[in-house]
This record gives C-alpha cells, structure tokens and sequence, in this order.
C-alpha cells in the first residue's frame, strides 16, 4: 500500500550520486529503520537474495545494490500507477468507454416478427381496386 512518504523518498533517492552506492545503501537503511520496513541481507539458507521491503513495495536482487534498483523500479510503477491497473507493453492503461444496456436479441426479433405478421394482416384486410 503506497503511503505519503513514498513520493518524497523516491525523489530523495534520485538526488544520490550512481557511482556512490554506500550512500545509496545508508538512504534505504535509514528509511527502512525510521519507517518500519524490511531490509533482509542474503544468506545461504535462503533464497540467497537481498529484499527491502519499504512502504508498501516489497523487491529483491541478487545484491544490495540489484535490490535497490529493482525496488526502485517498483516504487516508480506504484507511484504511476496507483490504483494497480493492468499495463499493457506499450506502457498505456487502455480504457474503454461504458457501453449502454446490453441487446437483447431474442426481443429484438420477436418484434421484427410481430411487426412482420401484423401487416401481412393488414394487406389483406382491403383488397386494391374495390374487391371486397
């Protein structure tokens, strides 16, 4: 669930230096601790892969810095996307217009039908050119 700190944080994150990854590393700790998030080192019983788990965004990579990243691309999905619609591969949400109520097409042709037999009928009650 994305909470009120995530948009500042995301952009705090794009302020720190790429080639500085120790300072990356510390901004996610410090967040993790001062906001109650998850920030799992790997071990060799388990996966073996780093999570960080921060305001609501859960990923993992096979290093601190991969976790990071990935965790990163997470948030920026979340944030652009709030409600967790469907993305398509070109990047867009499509959306389509309310249709109206639904045909019912057994009604549609039992009245073309009752149309069709209630002017035969007519066209034989009165006979053309005075012939009753």
């Amino acid at each position: 669930m994305m909470n009120e700190r995530l948009i500042p944080f995301v952009r705090g994150v794009y302020l720190i230096d790429r080639e500085d990854p120790d300072t990356m590393k510390d901004a996610f700790m410090n967040e993790v601790i001062e906001n109650g998030g998850a920030y799992t080192e790997a071990t060799g019983e388990k996966t073996g892969l780093y999570e960080i788990s921060l305001h609501g965004i859960t990923a993992c990579g096979a290093s601190e810095i991969d976790a990071i990243h990935y965790w990163i691309a997470a948030a920026n999905k979340a944030i652009a996307n709030p409600k967790g619609e469907e993305v398509e591969a070109d990047g867009f949400i499509t959306t389509h217009p309310p249709r109206g109520t639904p045909r019912n097409h057994a009604e549609e042709i039992a009245n073309v039908m009752a149309e069709r037999d209630a002017s035969n009928l007519h066209a034989f009650q009165r006979m053309p050119f005075g012939i009753s």
